[in-house]
């Protein structure tokens, strides 16, 4: 992570406040909005980089033009200005949905890009922010502060993210956050509509890649959540950002979703750690976070967050969704995974834990996983799920 910068610091221009300059009255566009040459709806999304460093920078010029707007819109400001008010307050709206839908919030996050001091800018009714800006900040800050900004929840990441080897540094993007549009696709899309497996989720493809996000405009269940969570067993999902939008998992790339206090709500078992885990369907044996980088044969290495979900799943016996996902290769010895996408296979339960040598030799934390009883069985969820229809749609994808 990169030292911290005090957003408040801010590079931006301020905004001369004169005697006998207009009133400040601003609007916020929808971020759905229509089109003059197509009916169909677009949503403004932002494109903040790949990586977490990459994040976090673009995440303190999103919070230094939020802090610039909102000091500058306490009383009056040139009439000139008033436009440029309006597109940081615009441009603030689409943060706001970028932060609800790809951001798992950490204590690191909420000081390290000035999170905090941004929304509370944004709710002080002295700053004259648009009310419907100011609403949707102040249902993220009492979230987050419900939430004690993510200190017991087990940070999202990229598994290759997590490692301890450390990255070659990148350079940091010069130009701030790119405001994509993208069209949403018609309610009776046979993929991306209601009823179609990419329900909930856009395609943006207005960079050099595809990126699939989650559409703020849409209502989502919370993955926060123990037991089956309203997700019917054998349910289907192309990729884990779908599940983190149907609520069975509550990351978009780690493999364990939970609190470090109460246990995990999920985790994902894959072929990437086959060399640690062992899955017998309805017993595994399943690893902590980074258990592959740990070299000293009497020591595991120090507890990820992950690894203290699990631990506490042991102590509090709270059940844990356990998805399954496949890969188009198909060289996996795991006989119950999917064929692609990710299955939701039923409730297990941490019964035990023991210690285990990685290919390192290095030592590592293993737990039990036993399937609950009373659940359709693992057969039958493979023999229906996932359909053929359902992996000949994620095939045209």
């Amino acid at each position: 992570m990169q030292a911290h910068v005090d957003p408040a610091t801010s590079t931006e221009p301020d905004v001369p406040e004169l005697e006998g300059n207009a009133a400040l009255s601003l609007t916020v566009a929808n971020p759905a909005t229509k089109t003059a040459a197509d009916p169909a709806q677009t949503l403004r999304v932002l494109d903040m980089g790949l990586t977490m460093n990459e994040k976090l920078h673009q995440m303190r010029k999103q919070t230094r033009s939020i802090l610039t707007a909102t000091r500058n819109s306490r009383n009056r400001i040139a009439p000139e200005r008033v436009e440029e008010m309006e597109n940081r307050f615009a441009d603030a709206d689409v943060f706001l949905d970028w932060l609800t839908t790809e951001v798992q919030m950490t204590p690191n996050i909420k000081t390290s890009a000035g999170v905090e001091l941004a929304l509370n800018n944004l709710v002080d009714p002295k700053n004259n922010v648009p009310e419907e800006l100011a609403g949707q900040a102040k249902v993220l800050l009492d979230k987050y502060k419900a939430e004690k900004w993510g200190e017991d929840i087990v940070p999202d990441e990229d598994p290759a993210e997590g490692s301890s080897a450390q990255p070659q540094p990148q350079p940091l993007p010069a130009v701030g956050p790119i405001v994509n549009v993208v069209q949403l696709p018609a309610a009776n899309d046979p993929t991306f509509g209601v009823g179609g497996i990419m329900y909930g989720v856009v395609a943006d493809t207005t960079g050099k890649r595809k990126d699939y996000r989650i559409r703020a405009d849409l209502p989502r269940k919370s993955p926060k959540e123990y037991g089956h969570n309203g997700i019917a067993l054998g349910s289907w999902y192309p990729f884990q950002i779908n599940t983190l939008f149907w609520g069975a998992h509550g990351a978009r790339m780690g493999g364990i979703a939970g609190s470090v206090m109460t246990g995990a709500w999920s985790i994902v078992v894959a072929a990437t750690y086959e060399d640690l885990d062992t899955d017998h369907g309805d017993i595994i044996y399943y690893s902590g976070s980074n258990s592959h980088d740990n070299t000293d044969p009497k020591k595991t290495a120090p507890a990820s967050q992950g690894t203290k979900a699990l631990t506490a799943s042991h102590q509090t016996q709270n059940p844990i969704r356990v998805l399954r996902s496949g890969g188009a290769s198909n060289r996996s010895r795991n006989r119950h995974l999917p064929s692609c996408g990710l299955r939701y296979d039923g409730l297990y339960r941490v019964v035990s834990s023991r210690h285990r040598f990685n290919k390192k030799g290095g030592l590592y934390e293993q737990f039990k996983l036993e399937r609950l009883p009373g659940q359709t069985p693992l057969s039958e969820l493979q023999r229906s799920s996932p359909t053929t229809a359902q992996v000949f749609a994620r095939g045209q994808l």
